[in-house]
């Protein structure tokens, strides 16, 4: 799976469970702190091994790689909330 893909898969994971417009106003607030907030996911992996996320942990981290893909997924999350 691309790295496009898991990213619109964990946008409509957001959106379905009604957490669409948290995750913008945090995506927004953590731009500028996206290698801080890459590094915190990491020191987190074993919580999301244990806790059964792994796929989505995987996710989020691929997320916080450059601000470009922190804009690609909130432009996707505010695409799905306007459907």
């Amino acid at each position: 799976m691309s790295l496009a893909e898991s990213h619109k898969r964990l946008a409509r994971t957001l959106v379905e469970r009604g957490l669409g417009v948290p995750a913008v106003f945090l995506l927004e607030n953590l731009k500028p702190f996206s290698v801080v907030a890459q590094q915190t996911l990491y020191a987190t992996h074993p919580l999301a091994v244990f806790g059964g996320f792994q796929g989505l942990h995987k996710d989020a981290v691929g997320l916080f790689e450059s601000r470009e893909t922190m804009e690609a997924m909130l432009l996707e999350v505010e695409r799905l909330l306007d459907e």
